[in-house]
């Protein structure tokens, strides 16, 4: 079953992991994704290829570079039938009703289970890999990043999610609260936040993964090495 994340996340809290993610080496690999704009285009093959290219330095091992185009086939089909349903680019995440969460979370889960690759056996058949739960979070927050924030195994083993789409639904809806919660504490808007933490360049919901990185992620890498 999955849990939301009931912590609250205070501002102070949210300043000082965005100024930590600021030292991580992904901000490079995003601005070169988004001189292309500021949201990817799925049915522009220019965008695909860049996006793939994004996941591969983000650390997606399941786009192969030899399955690009494998890759790229599976993310038209999507689009053809989730594009139109998706919120616009001028909407944000805190504008979602909850159905439309749900209409999102279920366009997470159809493309979490495209195909993304093959992978060679012994036996000298291969399998199929999927975007999966991280590469479909990841590719999302590339289409809109005003609506989606990434995520990665260990915030959801973190957060007890197990990532299918009502984790995920879950997911949303937590990061919606945590954001109206610390501009109403802020007293600014929620589209205020990212400027006032320092990070101009994200949006709103990319704070909330800023933070979760730093907080899970990075803190589990760190005691994994001691």
């Amino acid at each position: 079953m999955s849990r939301g994340d009931r912590t609250p996340v205070r501002l102070s809290d949210l300043k000082d992991c965005c100024r930590s993610y600021a030292f991580t080496p992904y901000d490079a690999s995003l601005r070169r994704l988004r001189s292309l704009g500021p949201e990817v285009d799925p049915v522009n093959p220019t965008h695909r290829a860049a996006l793939f290219v994004w996941l591969n330095a983000w650390g997606c091992r399941q786009f192969a570079k030899a399955y690009h185009s494998m890759a790229s086939d599976s993310l038209v089909r999507w689009s053809a039938v989730w594009m139109a349903r998706l919120p616009g680019p001028e909407v944000s995440l805190t504008d979602l009703s909850a159905r439309e969460i749900r209409v999102c979370a279920a366009a997470y889960d159809a493309l979490r289970n495209s195909r993304a690759s093959l992978k060679p056996q012994p036996s000298g058949h291969a399998v199929t890999v999927t975007f999966g739960a991280t590469g479909a979070a990841k590719t999302l927050f590339a289409i809109r990043p005003n609506v989606f924030a990434p995520w990665d195994e260990q915030i959801r083993k973190a957060r007890g999610w197990s990532g299918d789409a009502l984790s995920f639904e879950t997911y949303l809806n937590d990061s919606a609260g945590h954001l109206r919660r610390l501009a109403s504490e802020a007293r600014v808007p929620v589209s205020a936040l990212p400027a006032l933490v320092g990070r101009p360049r994200s949006s709103p919901p990319k704070l909330i993964d800023e933070y979760n990185w730093v907080t899970l992620t990075m803190e589990r890498d760190r005691e994994r090495r001691n």
